[in-house]
């Protein structure tokens, strides 16, 4: 179960990354682009500081071993990924019509 885990949450990340730089690349140096990319950068950063958060106050209540420690730490690479991408799937849905 952990193996799926992880390989799951690996595809995610990288999906993901694949989606911000094909966006980056169509919308660099536009101001649309600049909007969308400004708006989802607010909302991937206030995920990885609740991400953060809930990961160092899991290891402080619960002693984490490292393998544990491991799969948390891809989870949490995963969370901010998909915020990442639904901030930029949400901002270019809204801001298309302004």
């Amino acid at each position: 179960m952990r193996l799926a885990i992880n390989i799951v949450t690996m595809v995610i990340i990288f999906v993901s990354m694949f989606v911000y730089y094909r966006q980056v690349k169509r919308v660099k140096r536009t101001e649309y682009g600049y909007k969308v990319l400004a708006n989802t950068s607010q909302l991937t950063m206030s995920a990885f500081i609740l991400g953060l958060g809930i990961l160092l106050t899991e290891l402080n209540a619960f002693g984490l071993s490292r393998k544990e420690f491991t799969n948390h730490l891809l989870i949490y690479g995963a969370f901010v990924s998909l915020v990442t991408i639904f901030g930029i799937w949400y901002y270019n849905q809204t801001l298309k019509d302004n």
